[in-house]
């Protein structure tokens, strides 16, 4: 059995764009370019129990957007 376990710091993403002048800053905003990435990832390593951390279930930051739905519906393992 494969567990993986992520924490995918609320598909925030890192770099520059992370790292506003305010302290923390970068935890106010979501990018869906980077949700995608973080599902393409957890599909190649093709495990058979996932295990996110810092997962956002549908504030503003994400657009109301469930993100551990999300990954579920994209990986064919929620209905």
């Amino acid at each position: 059995m494969r567990l993986l376990l992520y924490n995918i710091r609320y598909a925030t993403g890192t770099g520059p764009a992370f790292h506003l002048p305010v302290p923390g800053a970068g935890y106010l905003r979501s990018n869906r370019k980077v949700l995608g990435g973080i599902t393409e990832f957890i599909r190649s390593e093709r495990p058979d129990v996932v295990g996110l951390i810092e997962v956002d279930t549908g504030s503003i930051r994400t657009g109301m957007l469930n993100q551990a739905e999300h990954i579920a519906g994209e990986l064919g393992h929620y209905s």
